[in-house]
């Protein structure tokens, strides 16, 4: 077998005076890695921006859903108020008799204005959240180092906002057990989305392809030195294996650079991820 390394006889190593002058062109070959290796990572941070924005728009239709639901709920209970009050203020000039069956219909009008206010109310906070989850998603979405972030409040967040994609809010069984504990964890926001975000993606082509019902479950749990997220989904297994994770690793190996630990399992019709998140810097 052939070996390689370094020349130990000494007659065999060539006289310097003998080597050719070569500076220049060793400059330009590490120039030219240096560039190469910019260039590759340039193609990695733009297929990654790519990813978020595809992902980002697949959401579009269904934020717009999301909020006109309860949008035309409002509005339409607003018009049925309206149309109410106007039948009151004639009820309050016919009770000035002193009818008692006219204030008894008054009673009952009152009772239909409470309830269209409940519908308003609810609907009117609803749409408030919608608004807010969304606005934080895209702020903390630009922040690119690690800070103290609540692990229940991203991840309970995330998932909400993840109803906007109508196959994920209507077609994947879902169940959540996430932990209150008031304690936080130090990641850049935007980095343990994009995971959860291509995760829940990838379950959503599996439904895509087989058209079999998808499970999903997220847990979090807290221990003395981190934060841990379990992702796990199941799917209708199938011969051609759909879940494809090339995505997720490089968001993972990602997340490692910044002290997060993590742990992909892989088999036919079902990925599991672990996560574990520092609860304090890493130095």
């Amino acid at each position: 077998m052939r070996r390689y390394g370094i020349v130990s006889r000494r007659s065999e190593q060539p006289h310097l005076q003998d080597l050719p002058l070569q500076v220049t062109d060793t400059h330009q070959e590490t120039h030219g890695a240096d560039a190469r290796n910019s260039k590759t990572s340039s193609a990695t941070t733009s297929e990654l921006q790519k990813l978020e924005l595809e992902f980002l728009g697949s959401l579009l239709p269904g934020i717009v859903h999301n909020l006109a639901t309860p949008l035309s709920g409002v509005i339409g209970a607003t018009q049925l108020l309206e149309m109410r009050i106007a039948e009151q203020e004639r009820l309050i000039h016919e009770l000035e008799r002193v009818s008692p069956m006219q204030a008894d219909a008054l009673l009952k009008q009152h009772a239909k204005n409470c309830s269209n206010l409940d519908i308003m109310s609810r609907n009117a906070r609803q749409l408030t959240e919608l608004l807010q989850i969304i606005i934080r998603r895209f702020h903390r979405g630009s922040q690119e180092t690690p800070a103290p972030l609540s692990l229940y409040e991203l991840i309970s967040n995330e998932l909400q906002f993840l109803d906007a994609n109508l196959t994920y809010k209507h077609k994947v069984r879902k169940r959540f057990e996430l932990s209150t504990e008031p304690y936080t964890v130090f990641a850049t926001y935007k980095r343990v989305t994009a995971v959860i975000d291509e995760f829940v993606m990838q379950a959503l082509a599996a439904h895509d392809f087989t058209r079999g019902l998808v499970d999903l479950s997220v847990k979090t749990e807290f221990d003395l030195n981190w934060g841990n997220i379990a992702l796990d989904v199941r799917v209708f297994e199938t011969e051609e294996e759909p879940l494809e994770t090339d995505a997720l690793r490089l968001y993972l190996a990602i997340l490692g650079e910044q002290g997060v630990q993590h742990v992909i399992e892989q088999e036919r019709g079902h990925v599991h991820v672990d996560l574990k998140l520092p609860r304090k810097p890493i130095a």
